[in-house]
């Protein structure tokens, strides 16, 4: 994941969820930071809408993350909302 600009976040953990996270991050030989970060963005890549790679203008990307799922079981509206939206 391009981490060209990042974002700080303060989080709470349930004891046995931490124990687990900093256990697995053990047996990869990583820090437990890492291990989440690496987690979360591995989520958050699957999760990505399907844009162009010259499209970086966050209010597009917002915009196309809202017309992705607003259908979710229909994506020939979903695919045609994303082209509305990408050839503005």
């Amino acid at each position: 994941m391009d981490t060209s600009a990042t974002k700080r976040k303060l989080i709470d953990l349930d004891m046995p969820v931490f124990t687990i996270l900093s256990q697995q991050a053990r047996k990869e030989g990583i820090s437990l930071k890492k291990y989440i970060e690496n987690l979360l963005e591995a989520e958050a890549e699957q999760r990505r809408p399907a844009v162009p790679a010259g499209v970086t203008d966050p209010r597009i990307l917002s915009l196309v993350g809202v017309a992705k799922n607003a259908v979710e079981n229909e994506e020939a509206e979903s695919d045609e909302r994303l082209q509305y939206i990408l050839s503005k």
